[in-house]
């Protein structure tokens, strides 16, 4: 298995041998890089990883961090490691770089809820730049509660945020809600305070989160 040159990884760990549930995790972190990089890999191979090699899996993604590569910075939080956490908040005091300070800071929240993501985020939402609000829009979801709702009502009418509300109320991750199908942005703003409204939508967030089976 040829690991890139660019990836701080011993000889030992990159000659083997090792189980495939481990080479699937370093060839797919550091090797193929494309698949999860996309968020087209399903991450729930990593809960077989035995305890040892769940191990060294966190320890070579801590060795990388130092890239800031967003799959790296993810993959810390697929891993649950906690060790990562005080390096990403190192990390976010110095990246000068909006939308990565946003990975870092997500990868953080799912890894011990620090509350610097959802401020980050709120920040980003009020800011101009429908680049970085749509390469996160999806991020919203990870709050998992009512914060999330508002945020993406107070996006309204912008097109990424209204199609999400949609699909949340009538869909699923797996199923688009046709265009003509879809309430208004009026409509939400209307029903942002109804409480049905949002008890609903926010068992829709959590069904969402349930879901996703590639971190995102």
């Amino acid at each position: 298995m040829r690991l890139r040159d660019s990836f701080d990884i011993p000889e030992e760990v990159s000659r083997g041998p090792h189980s495939p549930t481990f080479e699937k995790f370093l060839w797919n972190w550091f090797g193929d890089t494309g698949p999860v990089t996309h968020g087209e890999l399903d991450l729930t191979f990593l809960n077989d990883l035995t305890p040892t090699e769940l191990d060294c899996a966190r320890e070579m993604i801590r060795r990388n961090l130092k890239l800031r590569y967003v799959h790296i910075i993810e993959g810390a939080s697929a891993l649950r490691d906690l060790k990562a956490a005080p390096i990403l908040r190192a990390m976010i005091e110095d990246e000068p770089d909006a939308s990565r300070r946003l990975t870092m800071a997500g990868a953080l929240w799912k890894i011990t809820g620090d509350p610097l993501f959802a401020t980050l985020l709120e920040h980003a939402m009020k800011i101009p730049d429908l680049h970085l609000i749509r390469a996160h829009l999806l991020q919203v979801l990870w709050l998992d509660d009512e914060r999330a709702i508002d945020l993406l009502v107070d996006l309204l009418p912008e097109p990424f945020a209204l199609g999400l509300l949609n699909e949340l109320e009538f869909g699923s991750r797996a199923e688009r809600v046709p265009r003509e199908k879809w309430r208004s942005p009026s409509e939400y703003r209307q029903l942002r305070n109804d409480p049905t409204f949002r008890e609903r939508m926010v068992a829709a967030i959590h069904r969402w989160n349930a879901e996703s089976k590639n971190g995102r």
